[in-house]
């Protein structure tokens, strides 16, 4: 075997290890990576804090939706106060906001916006996903959100997820502010 022929063999299998196995070397995971936001308030007339936490992905947020006509989001909220918060379906508000400075409306009330698609949920799915009244003392709920799938088509191409989420609860002081981990407030 020539020099010149035994090159292009190595050269060959080289490329060969390199296009087999260069995609798992460089890969980071990023389709995978999980988005987590995290943010806190006081309560009115509570010793303590209220946590609150969403933990989620781009492609699951993007992927599942309520009839192809809302993304859904669960905030998990962690009452370690000594005071229960109040909570409203009509006064309670939230708020995506975008890198871009896109501000997205999410719905905490989808019977009162939606009540067909409501209406086609499960008994059991209407129970569980409902906007909960209370959050007790030292009790956790999940609050579900929904998000209007045509009010982010931009950003669900390219896998965008929020700057942060601004939720409003009537019942406590100032807004609160969900940011993704590692990001200080404003």
């Amino acid at each position: 075997m020539t020099r010149k022929s035994l090159l292009r063999v190595v050269l060959a299998l080289s490329l060969f290890v390199i296009s087999t196995h260069a995609p798992a070397m460089f890969a980071d995971g990023g389709k995978a990576k999980n988005v987590i936001y995290d943010g806190s308030a006081t309560p009115k007339g509570g010793n303590g804090a209220i946590d609150f936490n969403i933990d989620t992905s781009p492609i699951i947020f993007y992927l599942g939706t309520v009839n192809n006509k809302y993304h859904v989001l669960l905030i998990r909220a962690k009452n370690n106060s000594d005071a229960p918060v109040t909570l409203s379906k009509d006064q309670d508000t939230i708020e995506m906001q975008f890198s871009d400075g896109q501000k997205v409306q999410g719905l905490l009330n989808l019977p009162s916006s939606d009540r067909a698609t409501w209406d086609g949920l499960e008994t059991e799915i209407r129970t569980a996903v409902v906007y909960p009244e209370v959050i007790e003392s030292r009790e956790e709920e999940g609050i579900y959100f929904y998000v209007p799938v045509d009010a982010v088509k931009a950003q669900r191409k390219k896998h965008l997820m929020p700057k942060f989420i601004l939720y409003n609860i009537k019942s406590i002081p100032k807004p609160i502010e969900l940011h993704t981990r590692g990001v200080a407030k404003a």
